[in-house]
């Protein structure tokens, strides 16, 4: 057997020079020799990496401080490769290759480093600026033992007096000196800053994440601030949010501008994230209309619909998401993109939002168990046609935002003019049996339809949370009727005086009929109260399947009270007179 290299004492440890690594040391531990020492410098942070491999029998391998402590071991059994690959700060270290048993053990012992980069350098080109002047650092310098092309990027922070650090966009392209490969230069600016005193700090990285040392520099931006200076640090949406402000209002093309406005580097970052929230916050300053404000925090907050877009992952915005995801958030919510699922094909509807004013005669149920929903829909529209109207937003690109009540508070969805239709190209839910490409189509009922699926997976509509045309089938009509008026609603049982006493008092009422009814009626089925005659008591009441739906169940019925308790399980309606809303 070869002389030992190594030497068995701590004291006495075999000094490796930095500069020789990486190295590759064969050698032994056994006899009286059971410990083998080595002893490493390092100047700067690095990532280390020992190995001992090719083993005759069991050995073990520690990593030791300079005080002969422990940092870190590899303790396998029998002849198995022993590892260590650790982040180290600068110092002096020890390794230890030990005998385990009695038996002498061969052993191959490789070392590698990779140091953090030993020195960042730049400043800017003055110290004062004036407000909206780009701001360009100069004298840019970087240095890696391992050169330049270990780096990944140089991580900048801008601090303004007054407000919290805000990580900005990195350094990631580097020009490499040519007579000396492990040293650069890089370029970066600065644009769109407001007044005030800022503070720039710099951490070069390499690929093992070990980090150079921190560089700060200091300027001042001077000029006249406004709003937007005071209180958006990012440039490209300071920038974009003052232009658009300039008529006083952010509009919904307005935010969804602002909001693309973020995407530079394709990604948005921390700065970006907390500017459009901080855009959010002062809604009322900067006169965002309410639906908008409503679907802005959509894209912004926490939203349990937010986990899926077109049936694919999406997930919410959160620091480091894609340009990607943040435009499927905006078409989810500002372009009605996100279409409920369904088996038909959907088509580009013709026609317009309304045709001759609203009636509840505009509605007819499709292949979809929804009368309860369209049942109310026909009672608001009955009652209070303004509020139908008001539902709706034009949004002039073919889309329309559309606006349901969740306790009281307002809440929006979006809907492009894409409806479900069969292969011959007629619609297949509201509005059935009219064609896509007809003109004259009026397209209310199947939009507030759609609106209300898309809806369902925001998750409070008491419905099964998914973005499905299905996943609204069967329902009650006292919660459409809340979630379509903003009114409390209730169920009651059937008594003459209190239904007559609510629908002459203008309140909205439907009922829901028996398992066991005549042929010209449908069981289990929603009916909107639309009138009653005093003279002959007779109620009229609509079914949501049309006036003209081609069946043996009439649009319209009359009914006498007698007929009323025979065929009707119960009513709902809200509790109060509608307001139109």
């Amino acid at each position: 057997m070869p002389s030992n290299i190594s030497v068995n004492s701590f004291s006495k440890a075999k000094d490796l020079n930095i500069a020789s690594l990486p190295v590759t040391i064969t050698d032994w531990v056994g006899g009286r020799e059971t410990n083998d020492y080595y002893k490493i410098s390092f100047t700067n942070r690095s990532s280390f990496n020992v190995v001992i491999d090719k083993l005759s029998a069991d050995a073990d391998l520690q990593l030791l401080n300079s005080q002969g402590d422990v940092v870190v071991g590899s303790y396998n059994r029998n002849i198995s490769t022993e590892t260590i690959n650790r982040k180290l700060d600068a110092g002096t270290y020890y390794i230890r290759v030990y005998q385990v048993g009695r038996t002498t053990a061969a052993y191959r012992l490789q070392m590698s480093l990779n140091e953090a980069p030993q020195s960042l350098q730049f400043s800017t080109d003055k110290i004062t600026y004036s407000s909206g002047e780009t701001v360009k650092l100069v004298n840019t310098n970087v240095f890696d033992r391992n050169g330049v092309k270990d780096l990944t990027r140089v991580d900048l922070w801008l601090k303004k007096e007054g407000n919290a650090w805000q990580n900005i966009s990195d350094v990631t392209s580097f020009l490499i000196n040519q007579s000396d490969n492990r040293q650069g230069t890089f370029s970066y600016d600065l644009q769109g800053l407001g007044a005030g005193k800022y503070q720039l700090w710099g951490i070069a990285y390499d690929k093992s994440g070990n980090g150079s040392n921190d560089v700060f520099s200091s300027f001042d931006v001077v000029g006249t601030q406004d709003w937007f200076d005071e209180n958006i640090l990012d440039g490209g949406i300071r920038q974009t949010a003052r232009a658009r402000f300039a008529d006083k209002v952010i509009d919904r093309n307005d935010m969804i501008a602002i909001l693309r406005s973020s995407k530079d580097n394709n990604a948005v970052d921390s700065t970006e994230l907390t500017d459009l929230q901080t855009l959010l916050k002062n809604s009322s300053y900067l006169q965002i209309p309410e639906h908008v404000k409503v679907l802005t925090g959509k894209v912004l907050g926490s939203q349990v619909a937010n986990q899926k877009y077109q049936g694919k992952q999406l997930g919410n915005l959160s620091i480091g998401s894609s340009d990607v995801q943040l435009e499927n958030l905006i078409s989810k919510w500002f372009l009605g993109g996100d279409r409920p699922t369904t088996t038909y094909k959907y088509q580009y509807a013709s026609g317009s939002l309304f045709q001759n004013g609203i009636a509840y005669q505009d509605i007819k149920q499709g292949d979809l168990d929804n009368c309860y929903f369209l049942s109310s829909l026909a009672a608001t529209a009955f009652r209070t046609p303004n509020t139908i109207k008001n539902m709706f937003i034009d949004n002039g690109d073919g889309t329309f935002t559309v606006r349901f009540w969740q306790n009281g508070q307002a809440d929006y969805v979006t809907v492009d003019r894409y409806l479900p239709t069969s292969i011959t190209g007629y619609f297949v839910y509201a509005s059935k049996g009219s064609h896509y490409q007809n003109a004259n189509n009026e397209l209310w009922v199947a939009l507030a339809e759609k609106a209300y699926a898309q809806l369902n997976e925001s998750g409070w509509i008491y419905q099964d949370n998914t973005n499905s045309y299905n996943g609204i089938a069967e329902g009650y009509a006292s919660d459409a009727l809340m979630q379509i008026t903003g009114l409390k609603s209730a169920s009651n049982s059937l008594n003459l005086q209190n239904i007559l006493s609510a629908f002459n008092s203008g309140q909205l009422i439907s009922f829901a009929t028996k398992s066991n009814v005549p042929s010209f009626m449908v069981a289990g089925h929603a009916y909107t109260l639309v009138g009653y005659n005093s003279s002959s008591q007779t109620f009229q009441l609509f079914n949501p399947w049309g006036v003209d739906n081609y069946t043996s169940k009439p649009g319209i019925l009359q009914l006498k009270w007698s007929d009323m308790q025979a065929y009707l399980s119960y009513w709902e309606g809200t509790t109060n007179r509608v307001v139109s809303t």
